[in-house]
């Protein structure tokens, strides 16, 4: 019987010890998110050089956002007429918890040919990330079979 208490105490006390440096633990921290992600004119993950493009996305941060960053990389084993890298920063976002990133901006027109990273990178106060890469391929208008430029159809009479 003696034994059976010691066996039984000492349990209690490894459980005891055990539940104390649990709560002296600081909680994880969570990553940010992003939802509603859109990477292209109707999410189809294609720029074209020279072009406009479209980017949407939707975050949150556990904590303050401190930066929200895009780049669009080389990948590697691939081959490239040159060498590009593209990256953008939006200083707008930084201390805010959540907000809608959308986006218009121009692919520069000197960006090769291929298929590359796109990576989101949304990073906050509590030293979280939250990264998400996808492919993304930037095609030269001029090698597409149509141009598909709206405002020359939208508005034909601003195309000189």
């Amino acid at each position: 019987m003696k034994i059976k208490h010691l066996i039984l105490s000492m349990a209690f006390i490894t459980v005891s010890i055990s539940a104390c440096k649990k709560e002296g633990m600081e909680p994880e921290a969570l990553n940010p998110t992003a939802e509603n992600v859109e990477i292209g004119t109707a999410n189809d993950k294609r720029a074209l050089r020279g072009r406009d493009f479209h980017f949407n996305a939707d975050i949150l941060a556990a904590s303050k956002i401190k930066d929200v960053k895009l780049v669009i990389s080389q990948k590697a084993g691939q081959t490239y007429a040159s060498s590009w890298k593209f990256e953008l920063s939006w200083p707008e976002y930084i201390g805010v918890k959540n907000t809608n990133v959308h986006k218009h901006f121009t692919i520069p027109a000197t960006a090769p040919e291929g298929t590359y990273d796109f990576a989101l990178i949304v990073q906050d106060d509590n030293g979280t990330q939250l990264e998400i890469k996808e492919d993304l391929i930037i095609l030269d208008p001029a090698n597409l079979p149509v141009d598909p430029r709206l405002e020359e159809i939208l508005f034909p009479e601003t195309v000189h």
